[in-house]
């Protein structure tokens, strides 16, 4: 039997617990309706439970949205399963044709929605996705590392890198795949490998 949780997660649940089994349903619902801009009662009545029951397992729906968010992430990357990124310029672009997909415009929308939440209530916490972004410039500063930068310079860059494709993703989405953001994405990305040669690590042979 399933110990009942501490208290509402912030990190993905472990697999064969009834809050990883709700939040299993909750990711093919919102697939199935295509939208996540809806209530937590809305929610629940998609998976056939009670939106008190989401909130004990999960809180907010903001937080719930961002485990969706990571749970979606952890989908996407298992897919690179033999032929991961071995560089921060080639999980760039990974990220880039993921943010690109029009079969990804899930996480857009819970981007989207958890990022005007957060605008709206200055005290909203989203454990979630702050995690999910943590996860990914943490990544990053593993690999600027292992390029030749020095640590604390790895991780500043790191952090850069994330805010600026979440901006071009921004920009990307609002003109509708304008071509000048696509060519922005690989000033970016030219930046990094310069960064790269610099401190005398391997340039993206791509």
């Amino acid at each position: 039997m399933n110990s009942p949780p501490a208290g509402p997660s912030s990190v993905l649940p472990e697999e064969g617990t009834r809050s990883h089994d709700m939040l299993m349903q909750v990711v093919a619902h919102v697939r199935t309706i295509g939208k996540v801009n809806i209530s937590l009662r809305q929610l629940a009545a998609g998976i056939g439970t009670s939106h008190r029951m989401l909130q004990y397992y999960f809180g907010t729906r903001e937080n719930l949205l961002g485990l969706v968010m990571m749970q979606l992430s952890r989908e996407y990357i298992a897919k690179f399963a033999g032929n991961r990124p071995r560089s921060r310029a080639e999980t760039i672009q990974g990220t880039w044709d993921m943010f690109r997909d029009p079969n990804n415009r899930l996480q857009t929308q819970i981007l989207l929605t958890l990022a005007g939440a957060a605008a709206e209530q200055p005290d909203l916490q989203l454990p979630g996705l702050n995690l999910d972004l943590d996860n990914f410039a943490t990544a990053l500063a593993a690999f600027g590392r292992a390029e030749g930068l020095p640590a604390d310079r790895a991780e500043r860059e790191g952090r850069f890198i994330v805010a600026s494709l979440l901006g071009l993703y921004l920009d990307f989405y609002i003109t509708k795949g304008a071509a000048s953001v696509d060519e922005s994405f690989h000033t970016l990305k030219g930046w990094v490998e310069r960064s790269t040669r610099d401190a005398g690590g391997p340039s993206d042979p791509h």
